[in-house]
C-alpha cells in the first residue's frame, strides 16, 4: 500500500484514505507511544491525540516518508503526556502478550537504546516481518536483523542477571 499516495489522496479530501491509512499505520502508532506510556487506557487516548494531530496537520506533510513523521507525532505526542504526568515508561507489563513476559522484561527492555527497542518491540509486540520494519524505520533490512538479535542477546544477559 503506498501510504504516500493515500496522504496525497486524503489531502484532496478522499476520507477513505484517511481510513486506510489508520488501519495500516495504527499498531506503529501504538508501538511508539508504548515506549513512553504503558496504561493501555492512555495509550488508546494517546493514539487519539496523534491521529487528531494527523487531521489538523496533513496539509503541511511534505510527502517524504508518512512513517517517520506518524512516528515523530506519536512519540511527541508520548513524550509530552509523560511530562505532563511524570508517568514512566513501561511500569506495566500486563500489555505484553503472555508469550513473552518473563519476570522483569520492562526493567530488561529499559536498558536496549532506542532502535533496538523500536525494531524489538514492533517485531513482537506487532509481528511486523523484518522487511516491514526496514520500512517504516527506513533502514535497512540487514541493520533490523542485527538490531533485533542484538535486543535479544541484551534482554537474555538482562535477565539472566536479574534471576
Amino acid at each position: 500500500m503506498n501510504l504516500e499516495k493515500l496522504a496525497s489522496e486524503y489531502i484532496n479530501g478522499s476520507e477513505k484514505a484517511f481510513d486506510i491509512i489508520y488501519k495500516e499505520t495504527v499498531s506503529f502508532v501504538r508501538v511508539a507511544i508504548y515506549q513512553y506510556v504503558s496504561d493501555p487506557d492512555v495509550i488508546d487516548d494517546l493514539v487519539q491525540d496523534t491521529y487528531m494531530k494527523v487531521i489538523n496537520n496533513i496539509k503541511n506533510y511534505q510527502n517524504k516518508n508518512i512513517n517517520n513523521w506518524l512516528f515523530t507525532i506519536a512519540k511527541n505526542t508520548a513524550l509530552d503526556y509523560v511530562k505532563k504526568k511524570k508517568e514512566s515508561k513501561i511500569d506495566d507489563i500486563s500489555i505484553i502478550p503472555d508469550r513473552i513476559k518473563l519476570p522483569y522484561l520492562n526493567y530488561a527492555i529499559e536498558h536496549l537504546d532506542e532502535l533496538e527497542r523500536n525494531v524489538f518491540l514492533f517485531k513482537v509486540l506487532c509481528g511486523y516481518t523484518t522487511k516491514k520494519i526496514a520500512k517504516l524505520l527506513d533502514l535497512k533490512i540487514s541493520l533490523v536483523n542485527k538490531l533485533f538479535y542484538q535486543a535479544k542477546a541484551k534482554l537474555k544477559k538482562e535477565l539472566e542477571d536479574l534471576q
